[in-house]
């Protein structure tokens, strides 16, 4: 195909796809005949130079487009170059400031992350060791148990794993949930077979790290919450890595 017929054709898309305009009210804005543009845009004739210059002027159409084909047929403005250029400046800066914001997050809970110290591997079936429980207020002396004074036997496990096969033990690392009564080498037990509801202590996974938070549904939207208030929240987006490990059912400090 000639030069001077893909001229034409890029010619008909401009007024008929840019400008709206059939070849009669074209004809008038152009100053030419009608028989003129039909010849313009079958090749037969060039779009004279002139007419490229008024598209150009008048309407934004690119003289460079229509005559190659490169780039675009809409002329960008020098404030249309600038404004895009800030756009892109400031967009960049967005991803930065993401980058920068995920970065301290991902440290923040390395620092902090929970240490899992062990899986619960016992069964419902296993028994434990019993112990006793009294049925006596308990001063600061040590108790003598009697079969009087003992109520019943407890076992712990029973007492504490819900879900023996979906539970472990956590240590906790940092201070960040002690308002919560939860300190520092402390050991949660975890339990992982349980669906996390809003309000509930679990131990959630965040880029790959573990970190032991409040869960909050507010206004459908979930994030972590500190139970410290040098702490932010972490709120939680459909673009994050993130999942919840557990349900944090009791806590075992050392006195």
């Amino acid at each position: 195909m000639s030069t001077r017929a893909q001229l034409g054709i890029r010619h008909r898309q401009v007024r008929e796809s840019i400008l709206k305009l059939n070849v009669q009210e074209y004809a008038k804005i152009v100053d030419v005949r009608v028989p003129t543009v039909y010849s313009w845009e079958s090749g037969r004739t060039a779009v004279p130079q002139h007419v490229l210059a008024t598209l150009e002027s008048r309407y934004g159409i690119s003289s460079g487009w229509l005559l190659t084909g490169s780039g675009s047929p809409i002329v960008q403005t020098k404030q249309e170059v600038a404004s895009g250029g800030e756009q892109k400046r400031s967009i960049m800066q967005q991803l930065e400031d993401h980058v920068s914001h995920l970065r301290e997050l991902i440290e923040e809970l390395k620092r902090h992350s929970p240490q899992v110290v062990a899986p619960v591997r016992r069964k419902k079936s296993d028994r434990g060791p019993r112990i006793p429980m009294l049925a006596l207020g308990v001063s600061a002396g040590l108790p003598t148990a009697s079969d009087d004074t003992i109520e019943r036997e407890i076992d712990l496990a029973d007492m504490l794993l819900e879900h023996p096969e979906s539970t472990y033990f956590i240590r906790v690392v940092g201070d960040s949930m002690t308002d919560a009564g939860i300190s520092d080498g402390d050991t949660l037990i975890v339990d992982c077979a349980l669906q996390p509801r809003s309000g509930q202590i679990v131990i959630a996974k965040v880029y790959g790290e573990l970190t032991v938070k409040r869960y909050i549904m507010s206004d459908g939207q979930p994030l972590l919450r500190a139970e410290n208030r040098r702490y932010k929240d972490i709120a939680i987006t459909a673009d994050m890595d993130f999942s919840i490990v557990g349900v944090v059912r009791n806590c075992i400090k050392q006195l």
